[in-house]
């Protein structure tokens, strides 16, 4: 590396870093083992991470998979915790809606864009319920 190109690089990091500004994508993902869409895995309402969904309005977001689950007047429903504004999926908080603290889109429990900037629904995932318990993929 030339000096020149050595001495932009360092200005612009030393820049970044006084003025607090971070390099990652917010769009990057460190999640624990999200799911491929290509395995099945099941969960129990009955386990304490679940148990909101035993409620109407309950939202739940995976601990360890790339979904959210919200109970819709008994009936739960699936969706990828991949926002569609720019990707992130492990940054939500709930109320009535779902919001994705990244950029402050909100969803509700179809999934429909509330406000942006996210501009399209999150995708629907199928699942299949046999008692308490739930099969995704």
């Amino acid at each position: 590396m030339e000096k020149r190109a050595f001495l932009k690089s360092a200005s612009l990091a030393t820049v970044a870093s006084v003025l607090g500004i971070s390099l990652k994508s917010c769009s990057e993902n460190e999640d624990p083992a999200p799911n491929d869409g290509n395995s099945t895995f099941t969960i129990d309402l009955n386990e304490s991470t679940f148990v909101d969904l035993q409620n109407d309005g309950g939202w739940v977001l995976h601990p360890n998979q790339d979904y959210l689950f919200v109970n819709v007047g008994g009936s739960i429903k699936a969706f990828s915790s991949r926002c569609t504004h720019q990707g992130c999926t492990r940054n939500w908080t709930f109320s009535t809606n779902a919001t994705c603290s990244c950029h402050a889109s909100v969803f509700n429990v179809n999934g429909d864009v509330v406000s942006g900037p996210a501009q399209s629904s999150l995708t629907s995932v199928q699942l299949t319920r046999e008692g308490d318990l739930l099969t995704i993929g």
